[in-house]
C-alpha cells in the first residue's frame, strides 16, 4: 500500500464530513481561497513543524451531494483552501501524538446565509464510508465528542479507528463564524490522542486567519 493511499484515507477520517466532497474537487489556481495559517504560526502550537513545510491548495466549493462518489453543483462565489502541514524531519512522519499530523481548511462563501446551507446541508448528504486501502473494507470508527467555545457554531470529535494494521486517533474541530468555515485536524498514529486544547487553539488560529 503506497504512503500517499493511506495518506489520503487518513485525512479522509481526520478532517469533518461536509469538507470530504471538497477534497476531491480539482484545485484551480484561478479559485484563490480565504487564508490558512503559516507554517511559522502553526509551529508555535506544535513546535515540531518549526522548519517545515505545508502545500495549500484553493479550489471552488460544491454543494453536498446525496449519491456517494458524485459532486453536488458549484456554490457560486464560494472558494476554499486546504493545508497539509508537514515537518522537516521525516523521522517526525511517524505522526505521534506528540507530533501529530495537522490538517487545516478555510472557507468563505458569498453570505452567512449559503455558509448555513452548506453546513447544515450535509446532514442530509451521502453519508459515505471510508475504505480500508490495505483490505477494501468499510473501517470502523468510534466517535467521542468534543466540547469547546469558537465561532457562530461550532462541533468536533475524537476519532478512533484501527486500519492497515496501525491505531489511529484524531482530533477533529469545525466553526462556522459569519460566512466562513474552518476546520482543523490533528492526528496520531501511535494508539495515543493528541492534544485536545492544542487542537481547539489550532481551529482558533484557523478562523482568526481566515476571517
Amino acid at each position: 500500500m503506497s504512503a500517499r493511499r493511506l495518506t489520503r484515507a487518513l485525512i479522509a477520517l481526520a478532517v469533518p464530513a461536509l469538507t470530504v466532497t471538497a477534497l476531491s474537487a480539482p484545485a484551480t489556481a484561478a479559485a484563490k481561497g480565504p487564508a490558512v495559517p503559516s507554517v511559522a504560526k502553526v509551529a508555535k502550537i506544535y513546535p515540531h513543524l518549526a522548519g517545515g513545510t505545508s502545500d495549500p491548495t484553493s479550489s471552488k466549493l460544491h454543494w453536498p451531494s446525496k449519491k456517494c462518489g458524485k459532486q453536488g453543483k458549484v456554490i457560486k462565489g464560494a472558494k476554499a483552501t486546504f493545508a497539509l502541514y508537514s515537518s522537516a524531519d521525516p523521522a517526525d512522519y511517524a505522526y505521534t501524538a506528540a507530533k501529530p499530523m495537522t490538517y487545516v481548511s478555510a472557507m468563505k462563501f458569498r453570505n452567512a446565509k449559503d455558509a448555513i446551507k452548506y453546513l447544515h446541508g450535509t446532514s442530509k448528504g451521502a453519508k459515505c464510508p471510508v475504505k480500508d486501502p490495505s483490505t477494501g473494507k468499510d473501517m470502523k470508527v468510534k466517535i467521542k465528542k468534543i466540547k469547546f467555545r469558537l465561532g457562530d457554531e461550532r462541533w468536533g470529535y475524537t476519532a478512533t479507528v484501527t486500519m492497515a494494521g496501525e491505531k489511529s486517533v484524531s482530533h477533529s474541530l469545525l466553526v462556522r463564524e459569519g460566512k466562513y468555515i474552518v476546520s482543523a485536524s490533528a492526528m496520531s498514529l501511535d494508539g495515543k490522542a493528541p492534544n485536545t486544547k492544542k487542537a481547539i487553539k489550532l481551529t482558533g488560529l484557523a478562523l482568526k486567519t481566515a476571517s
